[in-house]
């Protein structure tokens, strides 16, 4: 037999040592792979989830919760300002494209988000089917959301009050569909887009909503306030200069959606770290009690292996049975623990998505893959040396004895 099949028969003789090694030695590797997968993906699933939205002006308060609200879109606005003032501040030479939006209904739990055309310009979208709306009650919609309904061009959409299921629905005004966007990867695509007016009109003026739905036309007034204005830069220096100048009037304040997920990520670095502390933590207890079982797996071989010696066996046969073994149930844990990570994280960041809108790519990235392959070459090692030298080295009269 060579040194494989003498390698792989061992293992079939002490099979639930080896399972154990293999299960405890994954759930190591599970471990430190998504805490890395984790910290390297959630900041830029942030970024990409806020699409091309530089600055959004809103009501005095809080600058995150702005950004939780308006470019997230996962929590309630929490107040209103005047929209032609608003715009006349996004005017600025610096900024090169200004959407106001209204908020306050939803349709199945996707927002429905009352703005203007130039929403489009802002988020860098296009459209992959039908057209943009041309008068109030008629819709765009993302693309997570058109999947999602499973609705087309040309169907109709009742809107509910809040942002989550349970609302009052405005059965009186459905929407109809217009468009439907192409994916961005940004929260647009869990949007349904409208003309502002059409919001304004549903919670004001019933009357000149049914007229809307008639297909009239409706001029001479626009909604006197929004939610917020959603800003993309001309250019970078922008951002340092603008939001300072909107913080300063009495009405408006600026939030950068970049720099506040840079601010919370500092606040929450403690937390994250102990976190992060406790993952590690936990895969090398994972690891040093695969390492363990390795080990305890391997002495098991000792005798056999110094039986092989006083065969004829030579002393460096005898070590890569040992580390022929090891590197087999070091292999396994990898491969097993690799796929625990494709199975389970697309399962997490399903339900992230669902919960935060924030879209994880989880998928070990070649260094992962590497530095995983390192720290099970070096846990083959330790396992397998220790035995295998003891093995060489134990007298032969000792093995020919026992």
């Amino acid at each position: 037999m060579n040194i494989l099949q003498l390698a792989i028969a061992f293992l079939r003789r002490r099979w639930g040592q080896a399972i154990l090694a293999v299960l405890v030695g994954a759930l190591g590797v599970a471990a430190v792979e998504i805490v890395t997968i984790a910290e390297r993906e959630l900041p830029k699933a942030a970024q990409r989830s806020f699409g091309g939205v530089d600055m959004i002006i809103g009501p005095k308060g809080s600058a995150l919760d702005l950004v939780l609200c308006c470019a997230l879109h996962v929590s309630d606005p929490r107040g209103l300002i005047p929209l032609k003032e608003a715009m006349e501040v996004a005017q600025n030479p610096m900024i090169a494209a200004a959407a106001p939006i209204a908020l306050g209904d939803s349709v199945h739990g996707h927002r429905i988000v009352g703005t203007t055309p130039d929403i489009i310009k802002v988020y860098h979208a296009e459209m992959a089917a039908g057209i943009l709306w041309t008068q109030p009650l008629q819709v765009v919609l993302g693309a997570e959301v058109a999947h999602d309904l499973g609705v087309k061009v040309g169907d109709h959409l009742i809107g509910s009050h809040g942002l989550g299921e349970g609302g009052e629905e405005h059965e009186k005004f459905p929407y109809t569909v217009t468009g439907i966007l192409a994916p961005t990867g940004a929260a647009l695509d869990r949007l349904v887009l409208c003309d502002i007016e059409s919001v304004y009109l549903i919670h004001r003026d019933p009357d000149d909503a049914e007229e809307a739905e008639a297909g009239s036309t409706i001029t001479g007034f626009g909604p006197p306030a929004a939610s917020a204005v959603l800003t993309r830069f001309r250019s970078p220096v922008a951002m340092a200069a603008l939001p300072r100048m909107i913080d300063a009037t009495a009405k408006f304040s600026a939030a950068v959606p970049v720099l506040e997920t840079a601010r919370l990520a500092r606040a929450a670095r403690p937390l994250i770290m102990a976190v992060m502390g406790l993952g590690i933590l936990f895969a090398m207890i994972a690891a040093a009690t695969a390492a363990t079982a390795l080990v305890a797996v391997m002495s098991g071989r000792a005798r056999d292996l110094a039986l092989l010696r006083a065969l004829g066996s030579h002393p460096w046969e005898l070590a890569a049975i040992a580390v022929t073994e090891a590197a087999l149930l070091c292999l396994s844990a990898l491969i097993l623990g690799l796929a625990a990570v494709a199975v389970i994280g697309p399962l997490a960041a399903s339900a992230l998505a669902v919960h935060d809108g924030l879209v994880l790519e989880i998928a070990p990235s070649l260094a992962d893959v590497v530095m995983l392959a390192i720290g099970a070459a070096i846990a083959t090692l330790i396992s397998a040396l220790g035995p295998a030298w003891r093995a060489a080295r134990a007298p032969i009269e000792t093995v020919l004895k026992a």
